[in-house]
């Protein structure tokens, strides 16, 4: 066999997983809360005074983080009750898109309502304004 043909069928079946993969997070995250483009996201924070959540790993959010976040990674939820109020709604954002909504699963398990849940779609990478100084 061809090495060119089995590398290009490499990349496809690669492509074709990471499409399937995002689409596939972007579905479930939509299914756990609002998600919003990042600028969406912090304005309706900023308006609502929301609870914000930063759910990235501790050193990370060390670095740089919003404005106001709270450091609650993301592989601490399943070991039992977030802490969260229910009657405020909950900003999350991580890395990925994915973090945050493996969060907004755990959230929901604990009873809290989908319209208390957003989402920040792309995850802190789209973030330009509003860092930690």
């Amino acid at each position: 066999m061809n090495i060119l043909l089995v590398i290009t069928w490499v990349l496809v079946i690669w492509f074709v997983f990471y499409v399937v993969s995002t689409f596939g997070t972007r579905i479930m995250a939509k299914q756990r809360g609002t998600v919003l483009k990042a600028e969406d996201f912090m304005a309706q924070q900023a308006e609502n005074h929301g609870q914000l959540v930063d759910v990235r790993d501790k050193e990370p959010y060390k670095r740089n983080h919003l404005r106001g976040a709270r450091n609650m990674p993301a592989l601490t939820f399943s070991q039992g009750k977030s802490g969260l109020r229910q009657d405020m709604p909950v900003y999350l954002y991580g890395d990925t898109l994915s973090g945050a909504s493996s969060v907004a699963r755990h959230l929901r398990k604990e009873g809290m309502a989908k319209s208390q849940i957003f989402l920040m779609a792309g995850g802190y990478r789209q973030v330009t304004e509003q860092k930690k100084s």
